[in-house]
C-alpha cells in the first residue's frame, strides 16, 4: 500500500510539474489571444492557486494542492471503475443482455471504425450502466447536516396480507432539529418498489427506456446524488462508461470466470457479486474472462 501512494504521489507531481510549466509558458497569451491555454480545468485552476499569493501566504498550500488532485483521483476513478467492475460482472451473468448490447453497439459503428461512444445515442448501453448503478451505487448512503429547525413530510405504507403491492396510508410530519444528521439511504430508495416495481431486485437494462407511455423516475434515482450538492462528475463518469463498455463488447465476448463455467448461474451470481464498503461500495470478487469475438 505504500508503495502505491508513493507512485500515486510521483504521478501527481509530474502533474503538478507539467501544468505549471504550461501556465507559465501560456502567460500573457490569453490577453492576447483572447483563448486560455485549454487542457485540464480542474488541475489548472489548483495550481494557479497554488502558484498565487494572498499578502504572504499561498492561495492553496502544497499539502492542499496534493490534496486536492488526490480527492479529485480517487472520486473520479475509484468509483468509476468499481461500477464498471460490477457491469462486467453483470454482461457475463446475463449474456442475452451482453448481445442487446453488442447488437446496439455494431448497429452504431459497423466495421472496425474506432468507437466513440455518446450517451445520446447508446441508449441501451446507457441504460445498462444506468441499472448497474441502481443496484449497486457508488455510495449507498449519505450524509447530511441540518443547520436550521425543520420538518418533512411523510407517508405510511402498508401490505395487504400476503399481497406484494403497498398501500398508501396515513400522511405525517417529521420534525428534524438543528444539528441532527440526516442520512440518505439512496440504496433503499433503488430498490423502492413505489418507484421502479415488484422486481426491484431484478437486474432489468430495460426500465431506464423511456416509451410513449413510460418514463423511468427521475426523482427515484440518485447514484450521484441530486440538486446542488450532486456530482459534478457525473457527465464524466456516465460518458467514460459507457465508452468502455463499447469498447470492450464491440471486440469482445465478455464471460465468466473458467473456475465457474460448471457452476450454477445462482453460484456465480453468488460468487462473482460479492461487495463490501469502504469509501465506496467496493466489489471484492468481480472477475470474467475475455474471448475475442471473430
Amino acid at each position: 500500500m505504500n508503495d502505491g501512494y508513493a507512485d500515486m504521489r510521483r504521478h501527481m507531481m509530474d502533474l503538478v510539474v507539467r501544468a505549471r510549466q504550461e501556465i507559465v509558458e501560456n502567460e500573457g497569451k490569453s490577453e492576447v489571444t483572447g483563448k486560455g491555454s485549454g487542457g485540464a480545468a480542474i488541475l489548472r485552476n489548483l495550481v494557479e492557486a497554488n502558484l498565487a499569493l494572498d499578502s504572504e501566504h499561498r492561495r492553496l498550500t502544497a499539502d492542499e494542492l496534493f490534496s486536492n488532485i488526490f480527492s479529485f483521483l480517487l472520486a473520479g476513478h475509484e468509483t468509476s471503475s468499481h461500477s464498471l467492475s460490477f457491469a462486467f460482472v453483470l454482461l457475463a451473468l446475463y449474456p442475452e443482455k451482453q448481445q442487446t448490447l453488442l447488437e446496439e453497439v455494431s448497429r452504431l459503428w459497423p466495421g472496425n471504425e474506432p468507437v466513440s461512444p455518446h450517451s445520446s445515442v447508446c441508449e441501451y448501453t446507457l441504460a445498462f450502466f444506468r441499472e448497474t448503478l441502481r443496484l449497486w451505487p457508488a455510495e449507498p448512503r449519505l450524509a447530511k447536516d441540518v443547520d436550521a429547525d425543520t420538518s418533512l413530510p411523510g407517508v405510511h405504507f402498508s401490505r395487504n396480507g400476503n399481497e406484494t403491492s403497498l398501500t398508501e396510508g396515513q400522511a405525517y410530519t417529521l420534525p428534524v432539529p438543528a444539528r441532527s444528521i440526516v442520512m440518505l439511504d439512496i440504496w433503499a430508495l433503488h430498490y423502492n418498489p413505489l418507484h421502479w416495481g415488484e422486481d426491484v431486485h431484478e437486474f432489468t437494462p430495460e426500465r431506464f427506456l423511456d416509451t410513449d407511455t413510460y418514463r423511468w423516475p427521475r426523482h427515484a434515482y440518485m447514484p450521484f446524488s441530486t440538486g446542488a450538492r450532486g456530482c459534478i462528475g457525473m457527465r464524466f463518469a456516465l460518458a467514460e462508461s459507457i465508452c468502455m463498455l463499447a469498447c470492450v463488447v464491440r471486440q469482445y465476448e465478455v464471460l465468466v470466470p473458467a473456475d465457474l463455467a460448471g457452476k450454477s448461474w445462482s453460484e456465480q451470481k453468488e460468487v462473482l457479486l460479492q461487495w463490501t464498503t469502504g469509501v465506496t461500495l467496493t466489489p471484492t470478487n468481480a472477475r470474467v474472462r475475455l474471448r475475442r469475438r471473430v
